[in-house]
Formats: C-alpha cells, structure tokens, sequence
C-alpha cells in the first residue's frame, strides 16, 4: 500500500530497480487514507487473505493506526524518525538485515539475518 499514486509509484520502484508487484494498493484505489484501514483491507482482499494474517510495516503514525484498525500485524520501521518513537509494535530501524522467503503456501517468511 502507498500513498502515492500508482504512476508515480511504479516510476519509484522502477528508478530503485524493485519491480512493481502483481498486487498493489494506491491512493486511486481507496476513498479515505490512512488512518482508515481501507487501503489494508483492500490489499488484503486483493490477496485473497485476512488482514489478521498480514503483516503491515509502516513509518507514520496514521499507517500504523490504519494497520491496527485493519486488524493486521504491524512493524514499525524507525529509520525514518528523527527522535524515538514508543509503540507497543515490534520494530526494525530499516530493511538492511531482513530477508524474505517464500513458503510452499505462497506466504512470506522473513528473517533477520542480523549482517
């Protein structure tokens, strides 16, 4: 889920070299942003999951109480804050250390490889 829209979006990911997703929410797609859970729901739906079975990583304060609102798992990325930020969520500081593997059932497992 972004907040951007999908053209700018996919010229984001383009320009880092990440390529767009088969599935992706963008601001076009939903009526009310974040904090309405709205934008989750429908990525979850989209994926044919429950929100309770995904794990949201968010930033904003607003993504993380969308998250919540959605009923999904939630962690905080903090490198994008200047001062501490309390949650009660678990939290990483960036992407650097995590991988993710696919599993037989088409869910994602993800790993701190801690390097």
């Amino acid at each position: 889920m972004t907040s951007a829209p999908k053209a700018l979006a996919a010229q984001r990911m383009k320009a880092a070299g990440i390529p767009v997703p088969e599935v992706m929410v963008t601001a076009e797609d939903v009526a009310a942003g974040k904090p309405n859970p709205d934008c989750y729901l429908l990525a979850a739906d989209r994926l044919g999951v429950a929100a309770s079975d995904c794990l949201i990583f968010e930033d904003a304060a607003v993504g993380i109480a969308a998250g919540e609102a959605a009923g999904a798992k939630v962690m905080v990325v903090t490198a994008t804050h200047l001062h501490p930020f309390d949650s009660h969520h678990a939290s990483i500081s960036n992407y650097h250390t995590m991988r993710a593997i696919a599993d037989g059932n088409g869910f994602m497992l993800l790993e701190n490889t801690g390097a």
